[in-house]
């Protein structure tokens, strides 16, 4: 019997894991905690709350970043102020944004099909890969 329920068990923990991983509840909580972090509400729960409803309205797609600062980061790997990065540059820029284990992964194991990397298509990557839209 008791091997009945350590069998049980597995497949419960097994199943419970499952289900994490299909609706990405991890990362959900990477990026709030990420959130909670860069904006530091005076109260976390109405905070969370309102997280949660754009979520559901806009997807997971939120931005954490302006526009501006997108642009900085662009700039800080266009030292020479050429219009364009490399697709190398590009990977590093995109590594200094993600802000989970989620969004590494998505970063290391993205494709970036061009040589040089202008402004807009930086921004286009920083939407595609990692849900960032300014």
């Amino acid at each position: 019997m008791t091997a009945l329920l350590g069998e049980y068990d597995n497949e419960a923990i097994r199943d419970a894991e499952d289900y994490i991983r299909k609706h990405k509840i991890n990362e959900l909580f990477e990026d709030l905690c990420t959130h909670l972090c860069n904006v530091r509400p005076a109260k976390i729960e109405p905070f969370l709350v309102e997280q949660l409803k754009q979520r559901k309205k806009q997807g997971p797609r939120y931005s954490i970043y302006s526009e501006q600062e997108l642009h900085n980061v662009f700039s800080l790997f266009d030292l020479r102020n050429e219009g364009f990065i490399t697709r190398e540059q590009c990977k590093k820029a995109l590594t200094t944004l993600a802000h989970s284990e989620f969004h590494f992964t998505e970063v290391e194991n993205a494709e970036i099909k061009d040589d040089k990397v202008d402004l807009y298509n930086f921004m286009k990557y920083c939407d595609k890969i990692l849900g960032i839209k300014p």
